[in-house]
């Protein structure tokens, strides 16, 4: 049969049980919480990812966009620049072969013969107006010229 003291460690053993159970109760609600708390959390920080991933492709795009802009500008201008560089620089004279004479002389374009009458033109005025030749340089004391 039981005795008293059988009885009474019984006891104890229970009310230990039965603290545990509350304790480990008490936890389960607490933890319960703190993961409603936390989910909620992570619901607001993938909402914030999602618009950030948003957002980068816009950013992406707009930076794609404005390097295609800035392509086509660099195109356009070295294209302009190479158009004018070929405008500027004058092509080599033409030479024509006069059969019938038998005389071979250059052809000077357009642009080039303007350059040289003006060019004549400002040293003719130059000669008349101080009656001497207008000198590309100026001499310095050694014999050297000039020329800037």
């Amino acid at each position: 049969m039981l005795n008293l003291d059988q009885v009474r460690l019984l006891e104890n053993r229970v009310e230990k049980a039965v603290g545990k159970i509350q304790s480990l109760t008490n936890e389960n609600t607490h933890l319960r919480s703190q993961l409603s708390t936390l989910q909620t959390r992570v619901g607001e920080l993938e909402g914030l990812v999602r618009s950030f991933k948003d957002d980068q492709g816009r950013i992406e795009e707009g930076i794609l966009n404005a390097l295609d802009r800035l392509s086509a500008f660099e195109d356009s201008v070295f294209h302009a620049e190479k158009s004018s560089e070929q405008v500027q620089t004058s092509p080599e004279p033409e030479v024509l072969d006069d059969i019938s004479l038998g005389i071979t002389e250059p052809v000077m374009p357009v642009e080039e013969e303007t350059a040289n009458e003006s060019a004549k033109l400002d040293i003719e005025a130059e000669w008349q107006n101080t009656g001497t030749e207008p000198s590309q340089g100026k001499t310095s004391p050694d014999g050297q010229m000039d020329i800037f």
